[in-house]
């Protein structure tokens, strides 16, 4: 699979062992923090955790923040599987969201 924005090109893993260990295609990577997205680190492959379809999603969501939806129509017209999807990665940016607060409040009582 290929994440645009991630430049993947899965097809050289799959045609070099060697590549498939040091990229954590199927395993974790002995790389330490071999990819980075944004401040997260992942020792396996994101194309290897992402799918296409969630990949997908997670775009949707993104211009459904900016006011567009993917199908004519509100809110109602959507896919069922559409609207359940943006609740599912609305309760994870929220889960997120807080686990972050909750660190910092941490960090501030410990300072």
């Amino acid at each position: 699979m290929a994440l645009p924005e991630l430049n993947l090109q899965c097809g050289r893993c799959h045609e070099n062992p060697r590549l498939q260990i040091e990229n954590g295609c199927k395993r974790d990577s002995p790389v330490p923090d071999r990819w980075q997205i944004g401040e997260y680190t992942f020792q396996r492959c994101p194309g290897s955790i992402v799918t296409r379809q969630s990949y997908e999603y997670i775009a949707a969501y993104n211009w459904r923040e900016k006011g567009f939806l993917p199908n004519p129509g509100g809110w109602m017209e959507q896919p069922a599987k559409f609207v359940e999807a943006m609740g599912i990665i609305e309760r994870e940016i929220t889960r997120e969201s807080k686990e972050r607060m909750e660190e910092v409040n941490r960090r501030g009582r410990n300072a």
